[in-house]
C-alpha cells in the first residue's frame, strides 16, 4: 500500500478512519488524524499546523510520485558571490525555492527551485547559514550546503542523510552542532552535525514525548533548554546538554489555557528571558518567563490577543518586536516587547499577507521578514521592518511577493547568508 494512498485514506476520507485527537494509529508515518473543531464562539473551522502540513503532503506525494521516497535529489552548482537569502519549503511541488534579497526586490537563486522528489515536512538552517536541512514524512532527512551566491548543493551525493524517521519538525541548536527532529509518534531525536561535511549522526536513543501533535521546536539562546509544542497536548519542557547532545524531557509541561486550545508556534527572545507560545482557541500569544530549570510563569496581561488561528511566532534579532502569523485571518500581528514581557500592538497591526500564513523568518540583515503562505496569493511575501527612528517602529511594509515554484503549498521558511 503506497504512502500517498495511506495519506489520502487517513486525512481525505474521514469516513474510512476516525480517531480521537490523541490516539496513535499503527502507521508510523501517519500517527495523527485531522481533527475538525468548530468553535461555538467564532464558528470557524480550524486546522492546526500539523494537520495542514500533512494535507499539503498528500498533494505533494502525488505530485512527486509514490515511487520516489528515497530518490537522489537535484540541486544547484557551487556558486560565487554573497548575499542575504530566504529558502521556502513547498509541500505541493516537493521542492525548496531560494530567494536573494536585494535593495528593492527579491530574485531566485541560481538553479532554484531545488526539487526533492518527495514532499518536505520541515526545514531548518544552521546559525552560520552553511547548511539547510529538509525532512519528509516519507521517512528521511536531506541536507544542502549553501553556496556563496545562495545556490543549494545536495550533500551525500543527493542521498538522504538519515532514513527511518518521519519528522514533522526539525531545528538546529544555537551552537550549530546539533539537529533535533520530532516525529508524530511523538518522539524526539538528536543528531550531531559534522561542521565540515554537514553529515548527520544520531546521538543516543529517541526521547518519548507527552501525548499531542508536535509542530514547533525552540531552544533558549544559552542552549540549556528546549521546548516542543504538542498542539492540544501543550508544550513539553526539556533540558539539553550542548557538550554531549543529551536531550532530557522533564516532568514539567505547559498546558493550553483550555482543553480545546492548541499550542503551535514557539519562540524565545534573544535574551532568553521569555517563551512565546501561539495558541489557537484563545487566539492569542502567551508570554512566559523562563526559569533556569525551564519552568514557565505567565507574565501579567498574558495572553495577548492576535488574529484568528495564530500559527507561527518569532522575535526579531534586537528583541524589540514580536510577530505572529494568523492562519485563518491571513495576517501577521505585530507587537513591541517590553522588558517585563508585556506586548503592545504596533500601529497598523495586523498586516495583510497571502492566504493561510504559517511560518515566518527574519533575514540575516535584520531588516526584512519572510512569510510562507500555504494558501497562496502569494505563497511567499517579504516585509520590511520599520526602523526604530521611523514614525511606526516595527511596522511591516510589503517589500516583495513571489510564487515559490507553486501557487500554493509553501509552509516553511528559513534565512541564511
Amino acid at each position: 500500500m503506497s504512502a500517498a494512498f495511506l495519506l489520502w485514506r487517513t486525512f481525505l476520507c474521514p469516513a474510512a478512519s476516525v480517531v480521537l485527537p490523541d490516539d496513535k494509529p499503527s502507521v508510523r508515518v501517519i500517527s495523527r488524524q485531522m481533527q475538525f473543531r468548530v468553535r461555538q464562539k467564532s464558528m470557524q473551522l480550524q486546522f492546526p499546523r500539523t494537520y495542514s502540513i500533512v494535507l499539503l503532503l498528500c498533494a505533494g506525494l502525488c505530485v512527486a510520485g509514490c515511487g520516489k521516497f528515497f530518490v537522489k535529489e537535484t540541486g544547484g552548482n557551487t556558486p560565487t558571490g554573497s548575499g542575504n537569502y530566504f529558502y521556502v519549503a513547498n509541500a505541493t511541488t516537493g521542492a525548496v525555492t531560494g530567494f536573494s534579497v536585494g535593495t528593492s526586490s527579491i530574485s531566485s537563486t541560481s538553479d532554484s527551485p531545488y526539487s526533492l522528489g518527495v514532499a518536505p515536512s520541515a526545514i531548518a538552517v544552521t546559525p552560520s547559514g552553511s547548511y539547510v536541512y529538509v525532512a519528509t514524512l516519507a521517512g528521511a532527512i536531506y541536507g544542502y550546503s549553501v553556496g556563496t551566491n545562495g545556490a543549494l548543493t545536495l550533500l551525500n551525493s543527493g542521498n538522504a542523510l538519515i532514513t527511518g524517521i518521519s519528522p514533522i519538525a526539525i531545528k538546529v541548536d544555537p551552537s550549530g552542532n546539533w539537529l533535533v527532529a520530532v516525529d508524530l509518534t511523538p518522539a524526539a531525536y538528536v543528531f550531531s552535525i559534522n561542521s565540515t561535511s554537514g553529515v548527520l549522526t544520531q546521538q543516543g536513543n529517541s526521547v518519548a514525548l507527552d501525548a499531542g501533535s508536535p509542530s514547533h521546536i525552540a531552544f533558549t539562546p544559552n542552549n540549556s533548554l528546549l521546548y516542543i509544542s504538542l498542539g492540544t497536548g501543550g508544550v513539553d519542557i526539556c533540558t539539553f546538554n550542548v557538550s554531549s547532545g543529551v536531550l532530557t524531557k522533564t516532568s514539567q509541561i505547559l498546558k493550553p489555557k483550555a482543553t480545546a486550545n492548541a499550542d503551535q508556534g514557539l519562540a524565545v527572545d534573544p535574551g532568553g528571558k521569555f517563551l512565546f507560545v501561539a495558541e489557537t482557541g484563545v487566539n492569542a500569544v502567551r508570554v512566559l518567563t523562563i526559569a533556569t530549570t525551564g519552568a514557565l510563569t505567565e507574565v501579567s496581561g498574558s495572553p495577548f490577543a492576535t488574529g484568528l488561528g495564530p500559527s507561527g511566532v518569532m522575535v526579531d534579532s534586537t528583541g524589540s518586536y514580536v510577530y505572529v502569523t494568523n492562519r485563518t485571518d491571513g495576517t501577521v500581528s505585530g507587537f513591541t516587547l517590553a522588558s517585563t514581557g508585556s506586548l503592545t500592538k504596533i500601529s497598523g497591526s495586523p498586516f495583510s499577507t497571502g492566504s493561510q500564513p504559517g511560518d515566518l523568518a527574519e533575514d540575516t540583515a535584520g531588516t526584512h521578514i519572510g512569510v510562507a503562505c500555504s494558501g497562496g496569493t502569494p505563497d511567499f511575501q517579504v516585509f520590511t521592518i520599520g526602523i526604530s527612528t521611523s514614525s511606526t517602529p516595527g511596522a511591516l511594509t510589503s517589500f516583495a511577493t513571489s510564487t515559490a515554484s507553486s501557487a500554493t503549498g509553501a509552509f516553511g521558511v528559513v534565512a541564511a547568508d
